[in-house]
């Protein structure tokens, strides 16, 4: 069983899943993506418990966790539905997504529960949601127009406070700088309106800078 997290795949498989459905708008919505991706079916905890016949309150718990989780389904005559992933649509919506995004980044990265251990699987996950949802391309065209403060990161990715802790224990990955430039060109139209905008605002952004760690480390470009 393999123990050590592969960074670089799970970034790659985030980049590669913004090109493939030409998300060009920040912050990154994860629902839609995961809605259209073949054999999921997503709903809420509260549709699911209606579904089961049971109290929302008694099938958190059976979930294992309070935002969101998947299961995988291996059953005769269900080819059109492998995965079901429910959430917790009652958290904040930055909450809420990058949730999604994690279980997501278990979908489209093949954990099994079998060839990974559960702390390579759950890492994984995480460095994708956070390559997903905070693309390093984007995260650079906000540093190359100025200092990147919280105000700026919540307005264009929606990552909180909680986010920015998330990401500095998340190791540099490294992905192919044709790969890096085809998400900056997605995104530039919408970032530069953005930026032009926050530029000429005469509010001044007395936000905390922010230092990333090591997330931003192996960017090719």
């Amino acid at each position: 069983m393999i123990n050590k997290p592969d960074y670089d795949r799970a970034a790659t498989a985030a980049l590669q899943l913004l090109v493939d459905n030409q998300c060009a708008e920040t912050p990154v919505n994860p629902l839609p993506i995961m809605l259209n991706y073949p054999g999921v079916r997503v709903l809420p905890y509260t549709k699911m418990a209606t579904e089961a016949g049971m109290e929302r309150k008694d099938l958190i718990p059976l979930f294992g966790n309070q935002d969101a989780a998947t299961f995988h389904l291996d059953m005769p005559g269900m080819d059109d539905v492998k995965y079901v992933v429910v959430y917790n649509m009652r958290l904040p919506f930055e909450i809420i997504w990058r949730a999604i995004a994690r279980e997501l980044g278990h979908i489209v990265l093949g954990h099994d529960g079998v060839t990974r251990s559960m702390p390579a699987r759950m890492a994984e996950a995480v460095c994708f949601a956070h390559h997903l949802i905070s693309p390093r391309p984007v995260l650079h065209m906000l540093q190359e127009a100025g200092p990147l403060t919280m105000n700026v990161l919540t307005n264009t990715t929606g990552c909180a406070e909680e986010c920015v802790d998330e990401l500095r224990t998340i190791p540099g990955a490294h992905v192919p700088a044709d790969l890096n430039r085809q998400v900056r060109d997605l995104f530039a139209p919408h970032l530069t309106e953005f930026l032009d905008f926050y530029h000429s605002s005469p509010k001044k952004d007395r936000s905390p800078l922010l230092d990333l760690g090591t997330f931003m480390d192996g960017y090719e470009e």
